[in-house]
């Protein structure tokens, strides 16, 4: 059975090859790394295939450049790509908090970005990924992963696609510390859109604990940093549990201001330790001593999880899990490597699984169109994955999902068609962009920092022009 990564240059990739290890279950012979960073995917690569070599060489593990060879005969696919990289990230970030909007790589005008530059490669290679592998599942967890999702299940050549967060897993983690319980015994139910969902009720042999935990919120507060982002107040208004990134919607002027008063974006903060980092794994890496490169790899991406939404929540960097209580219960997987083997254990195995995924609607989610990626549990098994009905939602999830979703359609076409106005009323329906004089001059700045990789709208001497809407026109540099 062969893997293939699609952005294997990632500073995730170790994690991931890591991840495989823990599952006896699922038999890969080949590990395939692709990326066009061909420096950065040698140190990668080699970190990976030393990991390798000291669990017992399970598989083969490769990396290689080429696209073609990568995903050839493959029977799942990741993919991770990040396209303009990390530097990039820190122009969508400055470009928004710039004109008084909040600077975030998925939430907003950093996702729609990142969106704009990412979904036509994504296309390319799903075009190639239905020639060459047209039965491989290809699970994505690429950023912004709802609009990637929802421009590969729309416009995409190959049809078996899943969009994967792990945020959920975390939500279902805390859950279980709080009640006491392995993740196992608990059912998280779930609705929404990626970075943008609800918690509506945790079942625990039959009875909804919710009421008891939003009652006790403080202690979950406490358990989970996830959760200390938001008042208690808040909770109980609502009587569900949300989503860390609606931390960006509930409480948009406080995290604005205090990404400001950091003086440090997320972005640049990931790029003030990946950058270091990636040059002393490269002498380390030539110089054979990769057990260091190891430590030292380790010891910088525990840094960087510790000040997970750090800042935004305070303003500072502090360690986001010093002052949660220690609980010793079984976890669920965590991380995307965690979520997707999951997935291919209920593929390959037919193991049957309910895991919370982005897919097309079709009608699980009222009032919502039924090509519309949305976030929810899915039933999966040997023969893919099947939504769990959801029904009616309240009205506040609602007021918050539809103008979000509207956003994502059109920045998908926006990002497909090169269509100015499409992208425009895109930033201007988002619910935390102000105003259509703020959107446009957001959107123009935007089209200007990444012009080099917006292929798909048309530029001359003068600038922009309108879009001829030519399909050429929005091939993203490969």
């Amino acid at each position: 059975m062969k893997l293939t990564i699609l952005g294997g240059a990632g500073m995730r990739t170790p994690q991931l090859i890591r991840g495989l290890f823990k599952h006896d279950d699922i038999q890969f012979d080949e590990i395939v790394l692709f990326d066009q960073d061909e420096e950065r995917l040698s140190v990668m690569g080699e970190i990976s295939k030393y990991l390798v070599q000291q669990n017992n060489n399970p598989f083969k593990l490769v990396f290689t450049t080429n696209i073609r060879e990568a995903v050839k005969g493959a029977n799942f696919i990741y993919s991770a790509v990040r396209v303009g990289q990390e530097e990039s990230r820190i122009k969508d970030e400055h470009v928004a908090l710039k004109h008084g909007v909040i600077g975030q790589e998925t939430t907003g005008p950093g996702g729609f970005a990142m969106a704009l530059r990412t979904i036509p490669v994504m296309l390319e290679y799903s075009k190639i990924i239905n020639e060459l592998a047209p039965d491989a599942w290809l699970l994505n967890f690429t950023n912004p992963a709802g609009l990637l999702a929802q421009a590969l299940n729309t416009y995409g050549h190959h049809k078996k696609v899943i969009g994967i967060c792990d945020a959920h897993a975390g939500i279902k983690n805390a859950i279980g510390k709080f009640l006491q319980i392995p993740h196992t015994e608990l059912q998280a139910n779930y609705f929404g859109l990626n970075h943008l969902g609800w918690v509506p009720s945790v079942l625990v042999n039959g009875e909804d604990k919710l009421p008891e935990i939003i009652q006790n919120y403080e202690r979950l507060a406490r358990i989970s940093h996830i959760f200390n982002f938001f008042d208690p107040e808040l909770i109980r208004n609502i009587g569900m549990l949300p989503n860390e990134y609606l931390y960006y919607f509930y409480y948009q002027d406080v995290a604005e201001r205090n990404i400001i008063n950091s003086n440090e974006t997320r972005g640049k903060q990931i790029v003030n330790l990946n950058r270091p980092l990636l040059k002393r794994l490269s002498t380390l890496v030539k110089e054979g001593k990769l057990e260091e490169a190891l430590n030292d790899y380790n010891e910088t991406l525990e840094t960087r999880a510790s000040t997970y939404m750090s800042r935004e929540t305070s303003g500072d960097i502090h360690n986001v899990y010093e002052k949660e209580e220690k609980v010793d219960i079984t976890f669920e997987e965590e991380g995307y490597e965690g979520l997707a083997l999951n997935i291919i254990k209920s593929i390959v195995n037919n193991k049957q699984q309910v895991l919370t995924l982005n897919v097309p609607n079709n009608g699980t989610i009222s009032h919502l169109r039924d090509d519309d990626v949305v976030e929810v549990p899915c039933l999966v098994n040997k023969n893919g994955y099947f939504p769990l009905a959801i029904g009616e939602v309240p009205d506040l999830s609602m007021a918050l999902i539809k103008p979000v979703k509207t956003y994502e359609r059109l920045t998908v076409e926006a990002a497909v068609k090169g269509e100015y106005q499409s992208a425009l009323n895109a930033l201007t329906v988002h619910p935390l962009v102000p105003s259509f004089k703020v959107a446009k001059k957001i959107l123009d700045e935007y089209l200007e920092v990444h012009q080099d990789y917006l292929p798909q709208f048309n530029y001359n001497d003068n600038g922009l022009e309108e879009s001829t809407n030519d399909q050429a026109k929005y091939h993203a540099r490969l």
